[in-house]
């Protein structure tokens, strides 16, 4: 890494974490009154999307913004990649589970698409994105230090030591199977924001389970939509090769 990127990268980890954390440590110190549901979640994620768009623009340029965060093509893509992987989990969820009879449409969309969109932009498309892609670094120390963040962020589902570090465990791992796809399919954030919100709808709308932990058959068919991830994704680049390799897994001079 030379100086800039050594800065840059600096830069990028501080927005990430005034974004991620400015409204919380805002409320300690001043209540904002907000009555409308729709605006509170527009408040909140104008905290995460105006300081890192904002930065991104301002390293990298403005007219780059949706190719550095990995959204400027592939929603296609994304969304049929993302329907068949989870085709499972939406089974075995209808299957097992039932529709929760107070279901609240506003807090389902909120925490199924809202939050599928928002994080992986969030975590793999800005902060795993720009250090992986711009900034020179290796696969391994940028995925685990946003996979890291983002088990911390869920594990308020747990109620116990052992489920939390479980929840966290999940999470965690989890981000790392989504920066790797986020890659793997030529730098198409669309890839894993689509499965995220698919496999957060086939846990939200039924009540399968109350955290991410899941049990025996929701981990069950999660593993099928893993596996399938995995398989359809090495068939993908089995042409070109993984982009994903030893060349970069922990200085990534290949920036893209």
């Amino acid at each position: 890494m030379n100086r800039k990127t050594i800065i840059d990268s600096i830069i990028v980890i501080l927005t990430f974490l005034i974004a991620f954390y400015g409204k919380r440590i805002l409320s300690e110190y001043y209540t904002i009154s907000i009555s409308s549901a729709y605006l509170k979640i527009a408040y909140s994620y104008l905290w995460w999307i105006l300081p890192t768009a904002l930065i991104a623009g301002l390293l990298f340029g403005f007219s780059s913004i949706l190719y550095n965060i990995g959204i400027q093509k592939g929603l296609k893509t994304g969304l049929l990649f993302s329907i068949v992987t989870v085709l499972p989990m939406f089974l075995s969820s209808a299957i097992i589970g039932q529709v929760g009879e107070d279901l609240n449409i506003l807090r389902l969309v909120q925490q199924t698409i809202f939050a599928g969109l928002m994080e992986e932009y969030l975590f793999r498309g800005f902060l795993f994105g720009i250090l992986f892609r711009k900034s020179g670094w290796g696969f391994i120390p940028a995925s685990i230090l946003g996979a890291l963040i983002f088990g911390l962020g869920h594990i308020y589902q747990g109620s116990t030591f052992l489920e939390t570090t479980g929840v966290f465990f999940i999470t965690s791992i989890g981000g790392i199977w989504f920066a790797w796809l986020y890659i793997e399919w030529n730098n198409n954030l669309w890839v894993p924001i689509f499965l995220h919100i698919l496999m957060n709808i086939s846990w939200g709308l039924f009540e399968v389970s109350n955290n991410a932990l899941g049990g025996f058959y929701t981990n069950l068919f999660r593993i099928i939509t893993i596996t399938l991830t995995i398989i359809i994704t090495i068939k993908y680049n089995q042409k070109n090769g993984l982009r994903i390799n030893s060349k970069n897994l922990i200085i990534n001079d290949n920036n893209r």
